[in-house]
């Protein structure tokens, strides 16, 4: 039914997408960080949410970096194989 050519891609790429959005979730974080700071009230209030947000921020990224270490990222996904398990039988005739 398909006739894909043998196309591998390595897990890798998917860690390039998740680098992309952590480096726009900084981004974000040091936009809003920034407006909390000069034009929020300034106070303890303002100072607690800040830690907590930037302390919460920290303890996330790292846990999913320590994570994604444990896996093999020069391991690659076939399309050839993937296809194979989709076939007429799927999606029968009517």
């Amino acid at each position: 039914m398909f006739d894909l050519p043998n196309f591998n891609i390595p897990v890798y790429v998917f860690l390039f997408v998740f680098l992309a959005y952590m480096l726009f979730y900084v981004l974000y974080s040091l936009f809003n960080i920034y407006h909390l700071i000069r034009y929020g009230i300034y106070g303890f209030g303002l100072y607690l949410i800040v830690t907590i947000f930037t302390g919460g921020t920290i303890i996330l990224v790292s846990g999913s970096v320590f994570m994604l270490m444990e896996y093999d990222w020069t391991h690659t996904i076939s399309f050839g194989d993937a296809v194979d398990y989709y076939n007429e039988d799927l999606f029968p005739a009517l």
